[in-house]
Parts: structure tokens; sequence; C-alpha cells
């Protein structure tokens, strides 16, 4: 009996050993990520060929003031909801308080055109990620499928060109608009300026451009594979233009344009007063986009840049529409196709652009019709980038004004169908908005909900924005070397945007078109035209997915001008009960979106029904704050 006790004894120390051994041995594979901290800095690149070298930049911390921390990391890319490659990427050991900065090499997949999100985290034992931080990725031989527009202005001495591009990097933009670079405009490149001495001039203001700073911006932008875009107007010369040195009118006079007798917006000479110029070129005289004279002129005058400088287009500008022209002999401006005259400037940039993308041989174009006044002429031509600036007082084809969300979604969609003939996939192309959003507003910082819910309409639609420059500030007026500082917390909303948008670019801009599925939402206002104060129901589909688009003006009004920067922030709600109508079987539900989850896709439980409507699916989204994308497989 009393060997059985003993026995049983040396049992129960033995087993209370185990235990103790597997208390500590789980203790030790317990990680406590409280106390670190994962961030994603940058990629060397904002777009990158297929199977090119893709170098991740990111940081660990260890905030502990007491215990040496070791850390096993791991990558995970995911394109769309699908796992493209998850694998561990090495151990690390920080001592209290430490923090190592870290890079990892990624070769990208040989899928053109295609967005992904890369993940970097801190891994348990088992390989389950603790907490990570995501950065997007764009794998694509050309910029102009998913343009990413920027833009500089700031060319003087003792400016840090590297940092400033770093910094647009992070934003992964793709193509930098240097505006007002130039000299005059209609002599963009200086007397005496060389690739060898770019030296300096300048503008018509005054201002000081130094060559080399513009050179620097270039190199700087290649390095990160951005595209570099040099400024001018279309069809614009200053004082010195019209006269030669001994004050005698030259033959430019004759090119220019006129206003039509019977257009009460002027008449005479088109003109604008720029301003005082201290070389006598203050004012801007707009000439005749058809004339052959001065396409000759403009078109070699563009040439000379990429002989010193190593720009890789031309981005075009106008000043919208003001009515009927004519020549100075008062004809007609040219003739269409069918003979039929042509009075208005707009309706000569179909020919004008073709003839300049023609003149430009492997150069790239964009082009910007002020107000969109004329888009459609500007979207069957053969330029490589769509891009308008809006106001909202003009109006549409219809003679709807482009002065709220749902305006500028119109005309997104139809700019991509316009243009599917002259897109190289045929898919049509995507247009870059420009939208001053806080124009009235004279210090502080760039309004948030002004700011992310014009994105949010643009980007859902299949457009896309310019809004970043100078490195990380934002456009609020026309003028850019003007532009706005972004608080802390909107520049991480931006970062997230911005990583967001090339996540998902193949589910935004990528052949979708809209569609009209019924959508129910329980308990608050909603509806699909984007009303102010309503959760706007925005879908679109595919060949493989069904979209929908939460975009929140709860709380909120629906109008994309806000000129003081006193938008209300949406109101946030949690748990909305939404029911989407559809006759295709659904198999999957998935949500992602940029205001939460570090923009990855979480899958979603769904039922399906069907009632006196037809069939559908009901389904919780967790929550909503700006925009929720949920796309269906």
């Amino acid at each position: 009996m009393v060997k059985e006790i003993r026995l049983l004894l040396v049992i129960v120390l033995l087993i209370a050993g185990a235990g103790i051994f597997m208390v500590i041995k789980n203790k030790e594979n317990q990680l406590d990520v409280d106390e670190l901290k994962v961030e994603v800095t940058g990629t060397d690149k904002s777009i990158y060929s297929p199977k090119n070298n893709i170098s991740i930049s990111y940081k660990v911390t260890n905030t502990s003031e007491k215990e040496d921390k070791k850390v096993s990391l791991i990558l995970k890319v995911t394109h769309l909801e699908q796992t493209i490659t998850e694998l561990p990427i090495g151990h690390i050991r920080l001592a209290p308080g430490e923090q190592q900065e870290l890079e990892y090499q990624w070769t990208a997949p040989d899928r053109d055109f295609t967005g992904y999100l890369a993940e970097i985290g801190i891994a348990n034992h088992k390989g389950n990620i603790l907490k990570s931080d995501t950065i997007g990725i764009d794998v694509s031989s050309s910029w102009v499928k998913f343009p990413r527009y920027g833009y500089l202005s700031k060319f003087e001495n003792d400016v840090d060109e590297e940092s400033k591009i770093e910094l647009m990097n992070r934003f992964h933009i793709n193509g930098i608009e240097y505006y007002d670079w130039h000299y005059l405009h209609h002599q963009p490149l200086a007397d005496g300026i060389t690739r060898e001495n770019p030296g300096s001039w300048k503008d018509w203001s005054g201002r000081v451009i130094v060559g080399e700073t513009v050179a620097d911006y270039i190199r700087a932008a290649k390095a990160r594979n951005m595209v570099n875009m040099a400024y001018n107007m279309i069809y614009a010369g200053t004082d010195s233009f019209f006269n030669d040195k001994e004050g005698n009118p030259t033959n430019a006079n004759e090119w220019k344009l006129y206003f039509a007798k019977d257009n009460d917006q002027g008449e005479g000479n088109f003109t604008f007063y720029m301003g005082t110029s201290p070389s006598g070129n203050g004012n801007l005289y707009f000439l005749n986009p058809l004339n052959k004279e001065w396409q000759q002129h403009i078109f070699s005058e563009e040439l000379k840049i990429f002989e010193v400088f190593d720009f890789d287009g031309w981005h075009g500008d106008t000043v919208g529409d003001w009515g009927e022209m004519v020549t100075a002999e008062g004809e007609p401006l040219g003739y269409k196709e069918d003979k039929t005259p042509i009075y208005l400037v707009k309706d000569t940039y179909t020919q004008f652009l073709n003839a300049a993308k023609k003149a430009l041989g492997d150069k790239y174009l964009s082009f910007n019709p002020v107000g969109a006044q004329g888009i459609e002429n500007a979207n069957v031509s053969k330029t490589d980038v769509l891009y308008t600036e809006f106001w909202p007082w003009d109006n549409d084809r219809e003679g709807k004004p482009y002065n709220t969300y749902a305006s500028l979604v119109r005309e997104i969609e139809r700019s991509n169908e316009d243009s599917k003939e002259s897109s190289f996939d045929g898919k049509g192309k995507s247009l870059v908005v420009k939208a001053y959003i806080n124009y009235d507003k004279t210090n502080g910082y760039m309004n948030e909900p002004g700011v992310l819910l014009a994105d949010a309409a643009v980007y859902a639609a299949g457009g896309s924005r310019l809004e970043l420059g100078n490195g990380d500030r934002m456009l609020h007026v026309e003028y850019y070397p003007k532009d706005f500082s972004m608080d802390e917390v909107l520049l991480e909303k931006m970062k997230n945007m911005a990583d967001f948008t090339l996540a998902y670019e193949n589910l935004l801009r990528d052949g979708q078109q809209t569609t009209n599925h019924a959508v129910y939402i329980e308990e608050y206002s909603h509806g699909k035209e984007g009303d102010s104060d309503t959760i706007w129901t925005y879908t679109r589909a595919d060949s493989q997915y069904e979209i929908l688009h939460l975009i929140n003006l709860l709380g909120t009004d629906n109008e994309w001008r806000d000129e003081r920067g006193k938008k209300a922030i949406p109101q946030e709600v949690k748990n909305l009960k939404v029911t989407y109508y559809t006759h295709k079987k659904t198999s999957e539900v998935f949500l992602a979106s940029p205001d939460q989850n570090s923009c990855i896709s979480e899958e979603i439980s769904f039922k399906e029904g069907v009632d006196e409507k037809g069939d559908y699916i009901t389904f919780t989204v967790p929550s909503l704050q700006y925009w929720d994308m949920i796309y269906m497989k």
C-alpha cells in the first residue's frame, strides 16, 4: 500500500512538473505585442514593372523600458482577397527602447497592371501575425493605366529636391506636373539655357527659377520611376511675343483669338491680365490652336525643352470656355471633318492634341480642359492621360453644374466611356480630377472631411486626384505655390488612401461599370444619388466581382467645394444591416476600407434570400467612417 502511494506521488509530481514546464514554455512563446510597434515607411519606387525587385522599408520599435524582445517578422502580400505570398523574413532582438530600421527585398510577380497590399508583421511561434503595418504596391509597366499625379512649384535655390520627392513617393505619385517652371508661355526655355549650363531665369512675374533645381528634381523623380511633365498652356503668349526688339508687330498677331461679334463675354483680343511684370510680360494673349504656324512654333518650342531637361512629356493647360471666337480676319478657327466651321476653342482640342501628340513622338501628353469644358473632345484624342480642373459653376454636357460629388462621378464615368477607343487596353482612361477643396481658407490645415469625401467619390468612380505635391503639401487654390499643410491625422489618412487605391486599383479603375443594383440599409437614410445626410450606395461591377461603395454623407453635405474648411465630419455608424439585390450567385463577400484595418480585406458572412424585388444577400458592415468598399465574388 505504501509503495502504491509512493508511486502515485511520483506520477503526480511528474505531471505537475510537466505542467510547470508547459507554462514556462508557453510564456516563452508569448510575446507582449503591446510593447512593440511595426511601421512600413515606404518603398523605393512609386511603380514597378513585372519581375522588378521591390525594396520595402520598415521599422520595428521596442517601447518597453525593461525587457529585451526577440521578434519574428513575416511578409504577407495580397491581391484583393487572395494571398500571393506569405513567408518569414527573419528574427531580430531589440533592447529596451530600441528601434531598428530595416529593408526587405521582394520580387514583383510577372502580372502587369496589378495592385498589391504588402503587410510586414510581427508573428508568434506558430507564424500567426500579431501586429502589422501595410503599404500598397503598383506593378505596372506604364503610368498611363493608373495615373497618380502630383505637382512641384518650388524651383529656387537651396531646395532639398530628394526629400520632397521621397515624401511624394510615399503617396505613390507616379507623374509630376512641374507648374510654372518655364520662362514664358510662348518660349518655355529661356535663351542660353543648355544641358551643360542649366543656369537660371525669371518667369513673367520675376520669380527666379533655378535650372539645376529643375534638373535635380527630375533626376530624383526618375530614380523613383516617376514621370516628369513640363507644364505650359497650349495657346498662350505674353507681350514680348507680339513685338520684336524694335517694337514692330510680329506675325504672331495674325494667330490671335478674337471674341466673335455676338459673344457677350468680351470683345477684341482674347486676353488676360496676369499682374505686374518686371519684364513687361504681364498680359496673356490667346492664339488659335488650329493655326498651323502657331502649332509649328509651339511644338518646336516644346521639343527644345527635351534637349536640355529630361522631362518625359508636356502637360497642356487652358483657361476654360469663353464662348465663340474668330481669327484676326474674322474667320472660323478651323473646320471639323464634316466641314462644319469651328468657333468654340473647345472644339479645336481633338485636332490640336492629336497634332501635338504626333509632334512629341515618344513623349507623353496630358491636357487640362478647364472646367471640363470640351472634355468630350479631349477624351477621344490621343492624349496619354485625361485630366481636368473642376469648378462648381461650370456645367456638364446636359447643363447640370459640377458642384456635387455625384457630378464628379458622372464625368469620370463618361470620360472613361468616351476614351475606350483611344485607350491602349480598350477599358478607357482614368480621369485625373483637380478640384480645389478649401478654396477660401486662409490659414491652418486642410479640412479632413472635405478632402477625404472628395477622394472617396473620385476613386470609387474610377478616377484619380491631383492634390498632393511639393513634398507633403496639398493644393487649395489654383496658384500652386500657395499650397497648404496637412495635420498629422490627415497626413496619415492620406497615406492610407494612397495605399488603398493602389492595392485595389483593379477593383476601382480597371474596366468596372456602374450598375443599378438596389441596396437597402436598415435604420439609416441612404440612396444612389449621393444626397446630403445619407449613406451613398454606389454600385459597380466587372466580370468577376460586384462592388458596393458606401460613402458616408450622414450629418454632412454633398458639395465637394468646402470653401472655408467648415464641412462637418460625417456621423460614424456601426453594425450596418445591408441588403444587396443581385441575380448572381455569391460565393464570398469581402470588406476593405482606407479607414480601418490597415486597408486589409476581411471576409464577412452573408445570408441569401428572395422577396418580391428579387434575389438578395444580407450582411453586416461593422463600421462606416468615410468610405467602405464591399466586393462580392
